[in-house]
């Protein structure tokens, strides 16, 4: 098995689970997650929701490969992430699976553009115009280009979730995956900013995972998902 891209993104489920579970402590006593079943289609925006700690990130951190389950199947586009090899997974997230992190997780001395540039040298697919499409995403995402030469430390964290969703996006995944990252805007910026990312993903042809303890944002969501209903269904 190889980390590369399906060709054919329409024949595809998203995420399919089955009968998964994690436990750090590699047993029941220390389990977080437990999830018969559960499925994304290609396509949909799923919202999830739940109380801090409920294992949220660890979801999120187990479909982007970041983290493997103790049991069971994980497929992200119809690849098996449980039967990849840590190198496999990386190289699968690299090509088809963009993540917003909690903390954004940029390069702090380096600017908006070279953080971009980063991901993109990790993609096999390798974007030879990568420098004119993150200077699209940026302008698409209403950061100034003075801005741009910056380090991304002496942004806003406004600025910063920004230049984090355009890293995610620049190699057009066929999966965004986002934690949390609308948590340090005010209700407006809040809202403006869903609506340019439902716009780039729509144009990209994207399927959304994105984590939220803010209710608010489900207007914006094709789907509702609690992490307690997700983890309590029956099989």
């Amino acid at each position: 098995m190889t980390g590369g891209r399906s060709p054919d993104r329409k024949q595809l489920m998203a995420v399919q689970l089955d009968r998964v579970q994690f436990s750090y402590r590699g047993d029941r006593q220390g389990q977080l997650l437990n999830i018969t079943q559960w499925a994304v289609n290609r396509g949909e925006r799923v919202l999830i929701h739940g109380p801090s700690g409920a294992g949220k990130t660890t979801l999120l951190n187990i479909l982007s490969g970041l983290l493997t389950c103790t049991r069971g199947e994980v497929a992200v586009m119809d690849q098996r992430l449980d039967k990849m090899s840590a190198k496999q997974r990386d190289r699968f997230r690299a090509n088809n699976i963009g993540c917003v992190f909690q903390r954004f997780n940029l390069i702090p001395y380096l600017n908006a553009i070279d953080n971009i540039g980063l991901a993109s040298t990790f993609s096999a697919a390798g974007n030879a115009q990568w420098r004119d499409e993150a200077s699209a995403l940026l302008n698409s995402l209403m950061i100034e280009q003075t801005d741009w030469a910056k380090p991304t430390s002496n942004l806003s964290m406004g600025q910063q979730q920004r230049v984090a969703i355009a890293r995610a996006l620049i190699n057009s995944p066929a999966l965004l995956i986002a934690d949390e990252p609308t948590s340090s805007l005010d209700s407006e910026n809040r809202d403006n900013f869903l609506a340019i990312l439902m716009e780039l993903i729509s144009k990209r042809d994207m399927t959304l995972i994105f984590v939220s303890h803010d209710m608010a944002l489900a207007e914006h969501f094709t789907r509702l998902e609690a992490l307690y209903d997700i983890t309590q269904r029956p099989s």
